[in-house]
């Protein structure tokens, strides 16, 4: 790694798993896909398990219902995952989960905004039939280098 130290390397793959540059990730919109790397200053990571995993439509439904909101404009950087499921996880690795979404704002006030924002309630009204448990793991910034 040169001169990076070890705290650069990992800060540094965060931002491109965070900015949607993991080959494995989907972006939420195309105006999203060549954005500069974020700060990451708020993290709002949110994990679906589907009521019917084994249901193409029902995947392709909340797939496409999350890539739509990709078009609020205060999501400063989005990733949407599927769990990674091979003979190389750890034993402490959670893949039970149906889809991941990593969204990134400016601040949390932005995260705010796009909690109640008209795209994110049709989301929730429109999806929440599709999904047996929902988690949130919301982060704010300590420290950025």
């Amino acid at each position: 790694m040169e001169n990076s130290s070890r705290r650069q390397f990992l800060e540094k793959s965060a931002t491109a798993l965070a900015t949607g540059t993991v080959m494995s990730s989907l972006t939420l919109s195309e105006s999203h896909a060549s954005a500069p790397a974020a700060k990451l200053s708020f993290i709002h990571h949110v994990y679906f398990w589907l009521k019917n995993p084994d249901s193409k439509e029902d995947h392709a439904q909340l797939l496409a219902a999350l890539k739509a909101l990709g078009k609020i404009e205060v999501i400063k950087s989005a990733h949407i995952g599927l769990p990674s499921i091979n003979e190389f996880d750890k034993p402490v690795t959670d893949a039970s989960y149906s889809f991941s979404v990593l969204l990134i704002f400016d601040s949390k006030e932005d995260e705010e905004k796009y909690l109640v924002h008209p795209l994110h309630k049709k989301f929730g009204a429109e999806n929440h039939h599709l999904w047996s448990k929902v988690v949130v793991y919301d982060s704010a910034d300590i420290y950025t280098q």
